[in-house]
């Protein structure tokens, strides 16, 4: 015969198992999680390009600060202190780690930040990839840092020098000497694509 207390406890721990998870929070759609997780993996830069035009060509610090505050408005508006934050990333796209990392010292103390890089190619990690996991402490100054950043630099005004930047082919298009020869010659990708003309 059971104890009253045991008995208790083992339907306690049935019930929380087979519970819906009433504040699971991911970035992705559908991701399964639990209400102890922040997860914005994977992939999270490249997740976040998709629902708001980061484009490759764009300068540095604009593609930084998108994919900090885009990320930044998700975890101040959906997280809470507690949480362990998940952030994943690809080494190998330069705005990345400079982006993750400031999303992650935001929002946890620095001190509790762990980095794990890709090592297998059939593992969790894949080579070329990193994940960046923390406990969140540090939402509400987070949350101040961003109201900041936008009486600073609106996002919309980002946005608009985002799309910009796509138009224009990016501010590499503008790195090419005005002496440099054209070789009218060849057809290049570029006029293909773009429809390009040589002059």
């Amino acid at each position: 015969m059971f104890h009253k207390g045991v008995l208790l406890t083992a339907l306690a721990a049935t019930l929380a198992l087979g519970a819906p998870v009433a504040h699971a929070v991911a970035l992705r759609p559908g991701k399964t999680t639990d209400s102890s997780v922040c997860d914005l993996g994977p992939n999270t830069t490249l997740f976040l390009a998709s629902q708001t035009l980061v484009p490759a060509v764009a300068h540095p610090k604009d593609k930084i600060s998108a994919y900090v505050r885009l990320a930044g408005a998700f975890v101040t508006e959906h997280c809470a202190n507690g949480h362990l934050l998940i952030l994943h990333g690809s080494a190998d796209v330069d705005s990345d780690s400079p982006a993750l990392d400031e999303v992650a010292s935001s929002s946890c103390r620095v001190a509790d930040i762990r980095r794990t890089d890709g090592q297998a190619s059939d593992g969790p990690y894949t080579y070329g990839t990193f994940e960046l996991r923390c406990t969140i402490s540090k939402a509400d100054e987070f949350k101040a840092k961003l109201k900041e950043l936008e009486g600073k630099d609106p996002m919309e005004a980002l946005k608009v020098r985002l799309a910009g930047s796509a138009n224009r082919g990016g501010a590499t298009s503008k790195a090419e000497p005005p002496t440099a020869k054209k070789d009218c010659g060849k057809l290049a990708l570029g006029a293909l694509v773009q429809g390009g003309s040589c002059k």
